[in-house]
């Protein structure tokens, strides 16, 4: 008989990876979001942008933050704060943060307030949502890349 041992730092490392597809798997459906909505009625466009603006200040907000705690009981639980694999992915997780707070978040709540008026103001700030939404995306590959290969270690 196999008997089944959990220890704290295996709940931990679930809660860190949950937490990781809770705060960022919605971002990448951002680019089926923006060509539906560039067609879409002004109405339904300004209701696809709340829900991303919504997504951005609770889910990706809320879920970063369990990310890097979570990440820095891991780190410290097994002494692995001079891991490049470990301190790389934090500085990525500031940079999202920054990103997202100081850049996106403002620009998804832009589009909602112009998703029924100027067109051409709209497709500007779209793109600078798409540019910031996608370097986000690829930043949390990086991310999982250096965590699930160990990279420097």
């Amino acid at each position: 008989m196999t008997t089944l041992a959990i220890v704290f730092y295996d709940v931990v490392l679930f809660v860190h990876i949950a937490a990781v597809v809770i705060a960022f798997g919605g971002s990448f459906l951002y680019p089926m979001i923006y060509p539906v909505a560039t067609r879409a009625a002004p109405a339904q466009r300004a209701a696809l942008h709340d829900i991303q603006a919504r997504y951005g200040r609770t889910y990706a907000s809320f879920g970063l933050l369990v990310v890097v705690l979570a990440g820095a009981y891991l780190a410290t639980d097994r002494d692995l704060w001079s891991e490049p694999w470990v301190s790389g992915p934090l500085l990525i997780a500031i940079v999202i943060g920054g990103i997202g707070g100081g850049y996106l978040g403002p620009r998804e709540r832009r589009l909602v307030e112009l998703a029924e008026g100027d067109d051409g103001e709209y497709r500007k700030v779209l793109g600078q949502a798409r540019l910031a939404s996608t370097a986000v995306s690829g930043l949390v590959l990086v991310a999982i890349f250096l965590m699930t290969t160990k990279v420097g270690a």
